[in-house]
Formats: structure tokens, C-alpha cells, sequence
């Protein structure tokens, strides 16, 4: 057999390629450059309030209780939308094989709800839970509409994740004496965990920034002690009513930091969320 000689030349990037990458390098300085001209002068407006009565405190325009309403609201979505989404990527995926009219009616009714703007979600949940189960504005309220919001993009990362699986593992686990179920627990879910978990951060750190859908359902009102069936005004959504009807002496400050704390929940999250998915990797 004739080996090829190494052509050396093809090693070494073409001057196209220098240019190319040394105008993506200048894009990307770029982008950061509008990027920190947004958040410096906000984080500088927010120092002034950024104290620890503000953040943990509950009184008057400390948001203790919105972080924790925050942190209720987004936990609580999460729990209900992802093991449904879940259950249904599984199902999905791994056990119905032919693509049925009943099939593409399911993907057909999940992307559709990808695309319906969520204050729309909230006032269908207004028009059930508040006004005919007479449900109160509440944080439980807010719950039930971040997940239904959220299912449907829980289910599209899922079932995106177990069809990036290779159709052979399933076969080798197969031909090995194994069981489909046996198959999904063992070999496909460890797989899977790593890009479902990245994914679900990015999907939570958009939950944190919602306001529309909540306005509705959990309210504008934060209780001093918390209860799952009492006002769960969000941070977000509080810090809309600062910047468009806060006329206190502190509010614009008030506000910033609000978009401050909110900012380093999010960056939080995606950071937790890819830690968690490279250690899921590598165990």
C-alpha cells in the first residue's frame, strides 16, 4: 500500500486563516467591550445600596424576601417540569419507535408551546387556577406557570440529549443480555446526565429573568414570612416595579443593585450547572 507523502504545508494556518480568526478574536474583544460599558456603569450605581440590610434584610426595600421567593419560584418550576419533561423524552426516544400520527402531533403541540410568549401561559393560568379554582396570586400560583412554561423547552434538551446517544450502545447493550429499561438506567441516563444538566442551567437562569408570566401569578407583593400560598414577588419582577414606578429617594440605586444580585444569581447557576455537568463526565 502507498503511503501518501505529508504535506507540511497543510499543517501551518493559511493567511486566510490568520484573518479570520484575528477578525473573530477583534468581534469577541468587541462584544466584551459592550458588554462591561453595560454592567460597570450598573454595578457602580448599585454600590451605594448594596449593603447587608438591603440583601437579607426584610423591612422596607430590603429583598430578602424576593431572593427567597426567587429561589422558591425557580426550585419549585424545576422540580414539577423536569422529571415530566424527562419521563416524556424517555418515552419518547427510547420506547416509541415509529413515527406515527400521534408522534408528530406530540412534536408538532411541543414546539408550538416553544413558541408562545409566556405572558400568554400566565393568563391561562390566571383564567384556571385564579379565577376558577379560585387559587390565590401566589408563589404556588407562579410555580404552576413557570413549569408549564418551561416544560416544553425541558422536553426538546432531553430528547435532543438521548438522540445524541449513538444507536450502537443500545444495540451492544442489547446483544450483552440487557434490558431496554435495563439499557436507558444503566448506559444512556449517565450518557445523557452531562448535557441534560448544562442545559437545565441555562434553562433555570432564564426562569430567574422572567416577569410577564409572573406578574399574574405570583404578584407584586412580597410577604414578610414566606408561605407557598402567600404573595411571591420575584426579583425580577421586582426589580421592574423599582425602574418603572419606584419614585423613592433610593430607587434607581435600589434598582441597579436588584440587577446586581439577580445578574450574580445567574451567573451562579450557569456556572453550577457546567461544574456539575463536567463532573458528571468525568465520574
Amino acid at each position: 500500500m502507498n503511503e501518501q507523502p505529508l504535506n507540511l504545508k497543510r499543517l501551518h494556518p493559511t493567511r486566510h486563516g490568520r484573518t479570520a480568526h484575528g477578525l473573530l478574536a477583534a468581534l469577541a474583544i468587541v462584544a466584551l467591550l459592550l458588554l462591561l460599558s453595560v454592567l460597570l456603569p450598573l454595578v457602580w450605581e448599585a454600590l451605594p445600596a448594596l449593603t447587608a440590610p438591603f440583601l437579607w434584610g426584610k423591612g422596607q426595600g430590603a429583598i430578602g424576601p424576593e431572593v427567597l421567593n426567587t429561589l422558591s419560584l425557580v426550585g419549585g418550576s424545576e422540580l414539577l417540569s423536569f422529571p415530566l419533561a424527562l419521563l416524556v423524552g424517555l418515552y419518547r426516544v427510547e420506547w416509541v419507535k415509529s413515527q406515527g400520527p400521534l408522534l408528530r402531533v406530540f412534536d408538532q403541540f411541543a414546539t408550538t408551546m416553544l413558541s408562545v410568549p409566556s405572558i400568554v401561559i400566565g393568563l391561562v393560568v390566571v383564567d384556571v387556577a385564579i379565577a376558577r379554582w379560585h387559587w390565590p396570586v401566589s408563589t404556588m400560583t407562579g410555580i404552576v406557570a413557570l413549569a408549564l412554561m418551561n416544560w416544553p423547552l425541558s422536553v426538546a434538551y432531553v430528547v435532543e440529549a438521548l438522540q445524541q446517544i449513538p444507536g450502537r450502545y443500545r444495540e451492544g447493550s442489547w446483544a450483552l443480555g440487557a434490558s431496554r429499561w435495563q439499557t436507558v438506567r444503566y448506559l444512556i441516563l449517565p450518557l445523557a446526565w452531562p448535557q441534560m444538566v448544562e442545559q437545565a442551567g441555562l434553562a433555570t437562569a432564564r426562569l430567574m429573568g422572567e416577569t410577564a408570566v409572573l406578574i399574574y401569578t405570583a404578584g407584586v407583593n412580597a410577604a414578610v414570612h414566606w408561605s407557598l400560598w402567600g404573595p411571591g414577588e420575584s426579583l425580577a419582577v421586582h426589580l421592574w416595579l423599582l425602574r418603572t414606578e419606584g419614585v423613592g429617594q433610593n430607587a434607581q440605586a435600589q434598582a441597579a443593585a436588584t440587577g446586581v444580585v439577580l445578574l450574580a444569581f445567574v451567573v451562579l447557576v450557569l456556572w453550577g450547572s457546567k461544574r456539575m455537568a463536567q463532573w458528571l463526565k468525568n465520574a
